[in-house]
């Protein structure tokens, strides 16, 4: 008896979704890029932290311009009930999702040059929790877990935000839990999108939006430069793989993930990515996490894993 063909076992999957050797192996890629970029940002300084935030969500846009442009796969919305017959894109959606991506990242990697990766990288975890608090707002249904998750993470946020930690301040955790807001209400926006408009597509529209908030910002904010004097080839380097490392692959490989599994199974590289950052920086930066931070990061890591169990 022959083997199935290629193109049988790639319908497989596309209606089973991935086998669970291939989704744990995308999902630890994932965990694996996107746990370098807290450490790889602070390693980009002088870099502005905006203009880091710029440049690498448009090394990310321009990837997935160019992939999208290879695969040949132009949108094809699917009209809903309420709209009429060969509607085009959301735009409106995309361009409000877009600036809440490039807000975030604008947030999460000020907050990296005013706190410690450990306190950026668990605070930036809220953000499960959030998008449970939006949904909920929004009509979703909602269980016991959502208030008692946001309780324990409260409680762990303030055990780590009153922790005596060096190189912590309340404006950057501050930065970070924005961040974190902004991630949930991007996610949120994003809902439906994703099953009208092809992947590649859809990450190439919401990035380059993206880099041009943060590039306003740059003018607006900032001398205009988008660089530093000091900054070389370090640095470059460092952005490049901001880019191509956790906002190509890590980003990518879980939305290539949400399109087949649910999304809290998804959602669980969001809630380990502080313990790989976290060891990273203790080897790299030399960052120690204190007893006190560590309690609170798992007090508040357990809440917003709460809000990502699945409903019964």
């Amino acid at each position: 008896m022959s083997s199935p063909a290629p193109a049988e076992n790639a319908a497989a999957e596309a209606r089973q979704g991935p086998s669970a050797g291939r989704l744990t192996l995308g999902l630890g890629t994932s965990w694996l890029a996107v746990s370098s970029a807290a450490v790889v940002i602070v390693l980009a300084a002088p870099v502005p932290p905006i203009s880091i935030a710029a440049i690498r969500v448009a090394i990310s846009g321009l990837v997935w311009s160019l992939i999208a442009w290879i695969k040949r796969s132009p949108a094809a919305p699917v009209a809903s009930a309420d709209e009429a017959p060969g509607a085009g894109l959301p735009w409106g959606r995309i361009v409000f999702s877009g600036v809440l991506l490039g807000l975030h990242f604008g947030l999460w990697i000020g907050s990296l040059f005013l706190t410690s990766v450990p306190h950026a990288a668990v605070l930036v975890g809220l953000q499960p929790l959030f998008a449970g608090v939006f949904g909920r707002l929004l009509g979703d249904r909602a269980t016991w877990r959502l208030p008692v998750g946001v309780l324990v993470a409260l409680l762990g946020t303030r055990l780590m935000t009153s922790a005596d930690a060096e190189g912590v301040t309340l404006l950057g955790d501050s930065l970070a839990v924005l961040a974190a807001a902004c991630s949930a209400a991007y996610l949120t926006v994003n809902r439906g999108i994703g099953r009208r408009v092809p992947m590649p597509t859809l990450l190439a529209l919401v990035n380059g939006v993206a880099a041009l908030t943060l590039g306003l910002g740059v003018v607006l904010f900032t001398d205009g430069s988008f660089w530093h004097a000091e900054a070389g080839l370090p640095e470059g380097l460092a952005i490049l793989w901001l880019g191509l490392g956790p906002g190509l692959i890590g980003h990518g490989l879980m939305n290539w993930a949400a399109r087949t599994v649910p999304v809290h199974v998804v959602s669980i590289v969001i809630l380990v990515e502080p313990i790989g950052a976290a060891v990273l920086a203790g080897l790299v930066l030399d960052q120690v996490v204190t007893p006190m931070e560590a309690a609170g990061a798992f007090l508040l890591l357990v809440g917003a894993g709460l809000t990502l169990l699945k409903s019964e």
